[in-house]
């Protein structure tokens, strides 16, 4: 199964669409903050429904809205939405089609009414967009958001690739190699040191602690901000680098351990303020831009079993050994391979 992430432009919406979908934002925000603000407060529980929505959006737009608010409840840190919310429909509630000259056109609800807009098809999509109108592909939630002045829509394609075997690459992150990554059968693997997001979090974490002393508040705020920064472009970078090694090998799929698992087995005191989320989902968003397929798997054991035989083995320091068949292999990689082996769930940005 191949996913393609699909990203267009609306092509000259008309102002009323405009000015209704704006609308359609806030009111998605709000109704994701009103989830929020409950749930804090206790005003009603986790299975609050449409009922409890006082709005105009349509039911599955409200609908979508609880479930996204539900998701980042679930979270680490209070929730609160400053900004307009794309509006997000499921896939059984929106449409994709052709007029009679050709165009494509896509079709969802809104408040008023639904809407039926035509979309600008560029080559990049081209292929998954015709796949999905023919019924020679499936289609996941949609999303509708502004940039600048105007308004896109994106949204996932899925199709059986045919019969090519896949490459599974299996990617361990950790904290002494950020990424280990082995793609199986291949006898290819990387490694990355994760020395530099150490050194980033004892610098900012110092700066912090003597700014604190200081009683310089402000100051102390401004450094976090430069540390998410450049936590946040190292991330990019090893993102993209991960893609690209991906992108050698026949019809790839990425596969990560599940991050609760990271967080639980790790000694780093580190680890529960380090952006391991952040670099899932940047190395996800790119990954469906590449057209590769991410899973996450089970966590369980990947670091003790041995990728050869499966027996459990012994680690010492970087090193992995088993004593049943005698095999050597860096630990971290083994570990990817392990996760490599795996079946997993999908994974969508």
């Amino acid at each position: 199964m191949v996913t393609v992430a699909v990203t267009a432009k609306f092509h000259n919406p008309s102002l009323s669409r405009r000015k209704e979908w704006q609308h359609a934002t806030r009111l998605y925000r709000d109704t994701k903050q009103f989830c929020i603000d409950g749930w804090e407060n206790g005003d009603f529980g986790k299975s609050v429904t449409t009922a409890s929505i006082d709005n105009d959006l349509y039911s599955a737009i409200q609908n979508q809205a609880i479930r996204e608010a539900k998701s980042d409840h679930n979270k680490d840190g209070e929730v609160r939405y400053r900004e307009s919310q794309p509006f997000a429909i499921n896939n059984q509630n929106w449409e994709i089609d052709t007029t009679e000259n050709g165009t494509v056109v896509v079709g969802f609800p809104c408040v008023s009414q639904w809407w039926y807009t035509p979309i600008a098809v560029y080559d990049d999509i081209a292929d998954p967009v015709d796949r999905l109108v023919e019924g020679d592909a499936d289609k996941t939630r949609l999303q509708v958001y502004r940039r600048g002045d105007d308004w896109y829509c994106t949204f996932n394609v899925e199709y059986d690739a045919g019969t090519s075997a896949e490459t599974p690459i299996g990617v361990d992150i950790g904290e002494r190699h950020i990424l280990a990554v082995t793609a199986y059968g291949e006898d290819k693997s990387m490694l990355v040191s994760g020395g530099e997001a150490k050194y980033v979090r004892r610098k900012y974490r110092s700066l912090r602690d003597s700014l604190s002393e200081a009683g310089a508040l402000r100051a102390r705020n401004r450094v976090g901000d430069k540390e998410q920064r450049r936590i946040k472009d190292l991330n990019h970078k090893l993102s993209r680098r991960l893609i690209t090694f991906a992108e050698q090998f026949e019809n790839p799929v990425i596969r990560m351990e599940d991050l609760e698992g990271i967080r639980e087995n790790s000694s780093w005191s580190g680890v529960h303020s380090w952006h391991f989320h952040q670099l899932q989902q940047f190395i996800t968003y790119k990954a469906e831009r590449a057209g590769i397929r991410v899973e996450q798997v089970d966590a369980y054991h990947t670091s003790q079993r041995c990728s050869a035989c499966g027996s459990m083995g012994t680690r010492d320091g970087d090193h992995f050994s088993c004593s049943e068949c005698g095999r050597g292999r860096h630990a971290d990689l083994n570990a990817s391979e392990n996760i490599a082996q795996r079946e997993g769930e999908p994974c969508t940005a």
